[in-house]
């Protein structure tokens, strides 16, 4: 049953590993202290309840602010962090200066854990701790729209940070899986369920203290009540609101 499409094109994966290795040459050139004493650059995390079509929308809206703002913005959904950050192994340059600060925050979420074994589990925990350090390292260099992968507790603590959550009823979105993929509601309502409980294994694992709460985002977008341009125009104001104050 195809529910996720791991297709990425080869254009979009080359423009995504030119973006992420400036956004590290960037994270790189600056210490700690200078970041400090500049704008924090703005990001968008999206959080979205399975079965919203968050990827679709995460990507128009990297287009409207690019022509909005004049900034180059650009959406990370899950399937492309990995491949670029995983499988093109770019993340590891952020990975070795942030295994320099000892105790960093990516550290004490996987210190009992070696990350020289092969086994699945080390294999899969070394691939998320890939795609966290990227995850940071993109929402440091600003103008990044991060899709999912507990983006909004990555990065949190980060002031230039705009939380969004993407929200529709249960029916709605079993419509939508059903559609998209061409399977029964029964299946689609399975997949949901299967999905939720995935998040909730991984949010358990890596941030056992937090809780997805109403107060955690700046925003909560109902994509069953709003079409994609009243989500977008939304979220438009509030950048420009920010840019402007800042």
């Amino acid at each position: 049953m195809p529910i996720d499409d791991d297709y990425t094109p080869s254009s979009k994966i080359e423009r995504a590993e030119a973006i992420l290795k400036a956004a590290i040459e960037s994270w790189n050139l600056l210490d700690r202290e200078s970041r400090r004493s500049h704008a924090a650059p703005l990001f968008l995390t999206v959080s979205k309840q399975p079965g919203v079509d968050a990827g679709s929308f995460s990507h128009r809206l990297a287009q409207r602010l690019t022509e909005a703002t004049g900034a180059n913005w650009f959406a990370w959904d899950r399937e492309l962090i990995e491949k670029v950050s995983v499988e093109h192994g770019i993340a590891k340059d952020v990975l070795e200066r942030i295994d320099q600060r000892p105790l960093s925050w990516i550290d004490r979420l996987l210190q009992d854990f070696s990350f020289s074994d092969d086994t699945p589990e080390a294999i899969g925990l070394r691939a998320d701790k890939y795609v966290m350090v990227t995850i940071r390292a993109l929402a440091e260099a600003g103008h990044a729209i991060i899709v999912g992968r507990g983006g909004v507790f990555v990065t949190e603590g980060m002031s230039g940070g705009i939380h969004l959550a993407l929200l529709a009823p249960l029916e709605t979105r079993i419509k939508y899986i059903a559609e998209r993929d061409k399977v029964s509601a029964q299946k689609a309502a399975a997949y949901i369920t299967e999905s939720e409980r995935n998040r909730a294994m991984l949010y358990r694992q890596y941030w056992p203290k937090k809780q997805i709460l109403p107060e955690t985002f700046a925003l909560t977008l109902n994509s069953a009540r709003l079409c994609a341009d009243e989500m977008e125009e939304c979220v438009l104001a509030i950048i420009r609101k920010r840019e402007s104050s800042q």
